[in-house]
């Protein structure tokens, strides 16, 4: 890299010089046979291919986020900006949400190492009316879907 691309590379930008570099490795380095192995680099590589493996599918979940959160007593925990659902068996437990922060819509939870699936984004008009009992959730009345998706309680100017 030293002797031979360095001093050959006159590239006046960033893209020109990882253009040159791409363009040496490529027609150059790996078509060169090395001393050491006696094999050129790319015949190396192909010799053990058979060592490669396939990333797993769920990859990206391995790189997520983690965010540490209490879960309110009507269930809702909040991240990035957003309020999400909790299942109820985790109401006031401090618990794990795992999320891609270009994903913010899609968060895990977990407590003591147990998964409880992906949280639902709260829905507010049926939140609104849970009756919220010591230990007991209880829903009065049929949810009522937002029209036009303006808020229920807008005022009379707003709606003009």
């Amino acid at each position: 890299m030293r002797s031979d691309f360095l001093p050959a590379a006159h590239s006046k930008t960033l893209d020109d010089l990882n253009l040159a570099l791409d363009c040496w490795l490529r027609d150059v380095y790996h078509r060169r046979e090395h001393r050491s192995t006696s094999q050129t680099p790319l015949a190396r590589y192909a010799a053990h291919c058979e060592c490669v493996r396939a990333a797993p599918k769920d990859l990206p979940d391995h790189f997520r986020q983690q965010a540490r959160r209490r879960v309110a007593k009507d269930r809702t925990v909040a991240i990035a900006g957003r309020l999400f659902e909790a299942p109820i068996a985790l109401i006031g437990k401090q618990i794990t949400l795992l999320y891609h922060p270009h994903d913010p819509a899609r968060v895990e939870a977990r407590f003591e190492g147990k998964s409880y699936g992906p949280l639902t984004v709260v829905d507010l008009n049926v939140n609104c009316q849970v009756k919220r009992e010591k230990d007991n959730l209880k829903i009065h009345c049929e949810p009522r879907p937002l029209t036009s998706g303006k808020l229920p309680f807008g005022s009379k100017k707003e709606e003009n």
